[in-house]
């Protein structure tokens, strides 16, 4: 018998078009099994959990022939599932805690409602969650709230409210969208080990390929509606046979190549030793200095695509701030040929909603005259029609935002344009979309991009250059290709160790990842290496003193590893190699 079993399911929303998202959906999931749900952005996979969860609003039509859990019936919308052993952990965990309880009290809080016990037994299982979910010091975390912890943390907080209904099945809907790629594979892993520990079945909804790949052992594809092809994780990326599921894994795998080298043309940036503090509140009655940016030199090249990568909150939005003058640095000097604009990661929160497309992009040139033309010419340049600057930006989908966002950028007609995650929440198709018309801007204009990603494989087909990023300095700087195949610093090698492949005979021989947690700095305590905590060839010095960056021809790396004093003195010419 099936856990879940769900035969024609139809799902409609009651507005102007009275447009159906999901049209004759079946599928079955058993018990202690991992599927993956993947198609693209707008094919109604959100719509098809929440169905399953009862969560659909009140503007929507419902139907299903045959929707059984456990062997029992369920009709309508479900209201009767609330109890029944499923739950659901979403996108944005942000958005479904409480910002003003802390983590405790909604944890226990949940535990309370499925389980009767007392406060202290609620407590302590709640304590045991938060461990199972790979949180350290939980009772640390219970009395703190949401806004003190990262966003990882916060989707290991969700994960263990999900498990405090000891459900049967739990419902991942895009769980690691906006997290980083090290974060992103403890997630995954995560999950892969509650499903085996606990039995539970798990259903994860997502968009990316390489994050399919890796955990799940039964991939779902939905296109427009409705399920198209299923089978193992093998039979799907060795072996399709619908021709969407063809495309989807061959753009998958498109984007993996490396960029091609460009020969350095004429001087656009240069940034030396910038560095940036910010004062934080750590107490009532005390504050700290934080040390965001340290020692950043690095230069750019016209029509070259230079690309940042690192996890979330080592620095990289805050340096382009800076390079866009948005931000101040408290040290160094910065230089730039010509106008730096910049594309933010969510292009609709960018955006005036009341403005039409005509206004948004007349926003970045003086209105002196009439534009109507370069208005037109702008939104041809990227793909959309002339009469679309009558539009709002709701009238839009994801992907033509971005391309928006892309235009008013543009309009200025700048030297450099910063690009802070401008494909992170788009499907592979969009995605593709975006970066080819990235790459054709670039051949015509030759404009010089600033490629800010987390997306490890993105930022290798994009770029020519890479710098690697933790804690606010560069830990190492050079040619893609190279330090892709070769990393030099222990973080890289770290790094690209979790990126995540659409190919699961790979990600199935990964190591698990593990990464120790990082404690917030207080001011007088940012001596030595950044990385010397998590380190494994951390010598005495990494944690007393701040390595310099050591160039070899075109490679850069700052790391003790890499000095005279443990390489010993070289002849002139010769080649370095990797210490790691």
């Amino acid at each position: 018998m099936s856990l879940l079993d769900i035969k024609n399911l139809c799902i409609w929303y009651e507005n102007e078009d009275h447009r159906q998202v999901v049209s004759d959906l079946s599928f079955q999931i058993q018990k202690g099994e991992f599927v993956g749900l993947v198609g693209a952005s707008g094919c109604g996979k959100s719509s098809a959990m929440l169905g399953i969860m009862g969560l659909l609003p009140e503007n929507s039509g419902f139907s299903c022939e045959r929707f059984l859990f456990r062997g029992e019936h369920y009709e309508k919308k479900i209201e009767t599932l609330r109890g029944k052993k499923i739950a659901m952990v979403f996108q944005d965990p942000s958005a479904y805690l409480n910002p003003l309880l802390k983590i405790g009290q909604q944890l226990t809080e949940t535990i309370r409602c499925h389980k009767t016990c007392t406060k202290k037994e609620a407590k302590e299982r709640a304590m045991e969650l938060l461990s199972m979910a790979g949180i350290h010091s939980p009772e640390t975390r219970m009395n703190q709230y949401p806004f003190e912890i990262s966003g990882g943390m916060r989707q290991r907080v969700v994960i263990a409210i999900a498990l405090a209904c000891e459900p049967d099945l739990v419902i991942a809907d895009e769980p690691t969208t906006a997290l980083d790629v090290t974060v992103q594979r403890q997630i995954l892993d995560l999950l892969k080990t509650i499903s085996q520990r606990t039995k539970t079945a798990i259903l994860l909804v997502s968009h990316d390929l390489g994050v399919i790949a890796s955990v799940c052992d039964r991939v779902l594809v939905m296109q427009e509606g409705k399920i198209v092809e299923e089978g193992t994780a093998n039979q799907i990326f060795y072996e399709p046979q619908n021709p969407y599921t063809m495309q989807l894994v061959e753009k998958a795998k498109a984007v993996m190549s490396v960029a091609k080298k460009k020969e350095k043309g004429v001087l656009v940036l240069e940034s030396k030793d910038i560095g940036c503090k910010f004062r934080e509140r750590l107490r009532w009655n005390k504050t700290c200095t934080r040390e965001a940016l340290r020692q950043i030199s690095f230069s750019m090249y016209h029509g070259e695509t230079f690309g940042l990568v690192g996890e979330s909150g080592c620095g990289k939005t805050t340096l382009a701030r800076i390079l866009t003058g948005i931000l101040s640095p408290d040290f160094g000097k910065l230089w730039s040929k010509g106008k730096v604009q910049m594309v933010f990661q969510d292009p609709y929160a960018s955006f005036d909603p009341g403005y039409t497309i005509e206004k948004i992009l007349l926003e970045a040139i003086p209105k002196q005259a009439d534009h109507t033309k370069e208005v037109e010419k702008m939104l041809q340049l990227v793909g959309l029609k002339p009469e679309d600057r009558w539009k709002y930006p709701r009238e839009f989908s994801g992907g033509q935002r971005q391309r928006i966002a892309i235009a008013r950028a543009l309009m200025s007609c700048p030297e450099i344009l910063i690009l802070d995650e401008p494909v992170s929440a788009l499907d592979i198709s969009t995605q593709s979309q975006i970066l080819k018309f990235l790459d054709d801007i670039q051949q015509e204009t030759g404009i010089s991009y600033l490629f800010i990603s987390h997306d490890l494989n993105v930022v290798k087909h994009m770029s020519q250059r890479i710098a690697v990023m933790y804690l606010g300095t560069f830990m190492e700087m050079g040619d893609t290709a190279s330090i892709y195949e070769d990393p030099w610093h222990p973080y890289t090698k770290q790094l690209l160790s979790a990126i995540l492949v659409p190919d699961p005979k790979k990600a199935h021989r990964r190591k698990k990842l593990i990464v120790k947690e990082i404690l917030k700095q207080e001011e007088g305590t940012e001596k030595g290496c950044p990385f010397a905590g998590q380190c494994g060839y951390a010598m005495t010095r990494c944690h007393t003193e701040f390595p310099d960056f050591y160039q070899f021809e075109d490679r850069q790396v700052r790391c003790f590893l890499y000095s005279e004093e443990h390489t010993g003195r070289r002849r002139a010419g010769a080649p370095m190699i990797s210490q790691i």
